[in-house]
């Protein structure tokens, strides 16, 4: 007999005895009395008892693995204090990725400054990066000549805080430098007090009357923002060719460090914080070259 004929037998069987009725029998082996007996069993019955049955015990397994504790011990479910920690921990290293492109562009931008390239202010960093290698991968050799920029930019910085030493601030050899410097104003306004490094007055306080804004006087990177008791609300800015520009007395600053701002775009409103003299709203403006401090009405152009 083939297999084929012997599966066909088989359904016919089944087909035949489908809605035959059966008894099933429970006696006692010793005295043969019935003890308990189930009529009216069929085919049929049995296979749609036992599917309800399946599903039931997979719905009722189902919800035992998802509602319950139990579903820790199931393999690939995850404890859900664990589940917690790793969202956590996904979330706090896709802001370390952020930040730390954020860092990079910061360093490529504050290196550029330090170096005086115009050009690469406003660079599309994205457009001419090399597709395949990662923004800080691409930028390991840059970073160490970055820290020696950095050494340089502090001791320029420092000389800002401790030259007192001339009247006009700036060597002549300095001087003889940046003759052809052109800045815009930093606000509009009249001028309340001159430069005067004899008096510690290395800039120019300017009143802004109803027109708040402070303007950056040209275009650069923002490397410090923040307040003091002294001078209030204080942003500087690097810009290229070693100058520096410095606004104090702000009543609030609209950039951030970092930020790349070009020449006469909004980074300040002009106040009266710190230790000033006086109520009236102003700013004050500082322009330092090579460390060393600068008259900046002698490079104001006003168009």
């Amino acid at each position: 007999m083939s297999k084929f004929e012997k599966i066909k037998k088989a359904w016919n069987f089944i087909v035949s005895e489908w809605k035959t009725r059966y008894r099933l029998v429970f006696s006692n082996e010793d005295t043969h009395e019935q003890s308990f007996v189930i009529r009216k069993i069929t085919f049929q019955k049995v296979v749609v008892v036992t599917i309800l049955a399946t599903f039931i015990i997979i719905v009722l397994t189902t919800i035992l693995i998802a509602l319950t504790p139990l579903r820790v011990y199931i393999p690939g479910y995850t404890d859900q204090k664990d589940y917690k920690l790793y969202k956590q921990t996904a979330a706090r290293l896709d802001s370390l990725e952020k930040q730390a492109t954020v860092n990079q562009e910061y360093i490529e931008s504050f290196s550029d400054m330090l170096e005086g390239k115009d050009g690469s202010l406003y660079e599309d960093d994205e457009a001419t990066a090399t597709p395949d290698v990662h923004p800080v991968e691409r930028n390991k050799e840059r970073i160490s000549k970055v820290d020696e920029l950095l050494e340089e930019s502090e001791m320029i910085l420092g000389r800002i805080s401790d030259n007192n030493s001339s009247t006009t601030g700036v060597p002549n050899i300095e001087q003889a430098k940046i003759t052809s410097i052109s800045i815009n104003p930093p606000a509009m306004g009249a001028v309340t007090r001159v430069f005067d490094a004899s008096q510690n007055h290395y800039g120019i306080d300017i009143a802004t009357g109803d027109n708040p804004t402070v303007t950056s006087v040209a275009d650069g990177v923002v490397i410090s923002a923040n307040y003091t008791s002294t001078d209030g609300y204080t942003i500087i800015i690097q810009h290229p060719g070693n100058m520096i520009s410095i606004y104090k007395r702000n009543a609030a600053l609209l950039k951030t460090v970092g930020s790349r701002v070009k020449s006469g775009m909004p980074i300040a409103k002009a106040g009266n914080t710190g230790s000033s003299e006086g109520n009236t709203r102003h700013v004050h403006f500082e322009l330092w070259y090579n460390g060393f401090p600068i008259n900046p009405l002698n490079y104001l152009v006003i168009e």
